[in-house]
């Protein structure tokens, strides 16, 4: 082959190696620009609660939860973080002690909270303004509005984690629970028969409104509250957890065909309180003690408001009525 020839060809090799590292180059450009639009993508959203809007992560790895545990649990997030109040008082949580990591009780130990080192804090709406302040220097606050339902505490905390589609299978799931043990439980308490749900403390007593096993009761359920009880749920603009606390010799104002008594054991004094009540004349003359319409319930397993506590009640109450 010709000297000219070789040459030829070499250009023409050259031109074609060329021709594929700027092709190469292109596809490396527009991967450098792919890439640097996805470091560039928010992290953080706009999220607005009962104190302002503020910035919070998108995919938050490591909550700390101030009255959100179960509804995190629900979720499929396991908080890294809680109060002891919560989380070692709660039945229904104690399967989760170690896995959940605690902070003290309330007001929270900050610094332990500081030493999980959080991205997100979940709390609830009654937590004090002071509390909150301190807790924003730590990471980004988000308040649920603890007044809500329990369905719609779990629709604002999924909205906040992205979990919407979750929540809304939670919430099916229970009201059909709810559907199931409403008709059971039909069969055994007529729909004229009263029902009273009463906690015990050391010399008082208090009456479950629209709250904790109240709730399950009368407002799942369906079992009739004393109109006394539903007034003064009125009176108070549809929110009340318990009676302001009366002594024993009001019990007969609050006369029901059903009384469900849970002694709050935790307080001193109160079993021996309750001990003495069923020594009284006035409650052996009430006409569910006559009738054998009494029953004592766990405070361990009775006392909370939480998704847990009240999907499990549920079976609870059932099974009381079932067995009388």
């Amino acid at each position: 082959m010709s000297t000219r020839l070789k040459n030829r060809g070499l250009v023409i090799s050259i031109c074609m190696l060329l021709c594929m590292l700027a092709i190469a180059g292109c596809g490396n450009n527009t991967t450098k620009e792919e890439q640097g639009t996805e470091t560039a993508a928010p992290q953080t959203k706009s999220f607005e609660d009962s104190i302002g809007v503020k910035e919070i992560p998108i995919n938050p790895k490591r909550i700390f939860s101030i009255s959100a545990t179960t509804q995190l649990l629900a979720l499929g997030i396991t908080p890294v973080g809680g109060l002891s109040y919560e989380i070692e008082q709660d039945y229904y949580l104690q399967s989760y002690a170690d896995q959940i990591k605690l902070a003290g009780d309330y007001p929270p130990d900050f610094e332990a909270i500081i030493d999980l080192q959080p991205d997100l804090i979940i709390a609830s709406s009654f937590v004090d303004a002071e509390v909150t302040e301190k807790l924003e220097k730590i990471a980004p606050v988000v308040m649920y509005p603890w007044g809500s339902n329990l369905y719609d505490q779990l629709r604002f905390i999924a909205d906040i984690v992205d979990k919407k589609t979750e929540a809304e299978a939670w919430i099916k799931k229970h009201e059909e629970k709810v559907a199931i043990d409403k008709e059971e439980i039909s069969k055994y308490v007529k729909p004229d028969e009263t029902v009273a749900a009463i906690e015990i403390f050391k010399q008082t007593f208090q009456v479950a409104g629209n709250r904790n096993m109240g709730y399950v009761l009368h407002d799942l359920l369906g079992l009739k509250r004393l109109p006394e009880i539903q007034k003064q749920i009125d009176e108070k603009d549809g929110f009340m957890v318990y009676t302001e606390g009366m002594s024993f010799e009001k019990l007969p104002e609050f006369n029901a065909d059903y009384l469900i008594v849970k002694v709050n054991d935790t307080q001193a004094g109160s079993v021996e309180y309750f001990e003495q009540m069923q020594q009284s004349e006035i409650w052996k003359s009430l006409p569910a003690v006559k009738n054998g319409k009494v029953f004592v319930v766990p405070h361990d397993k009775w006392w909370s408001y939480t998704l847990f506590s009240t999907d499990a009640l549920l079976d609870e109450a059932v099974a009381l009525f079932e067995n009388q």
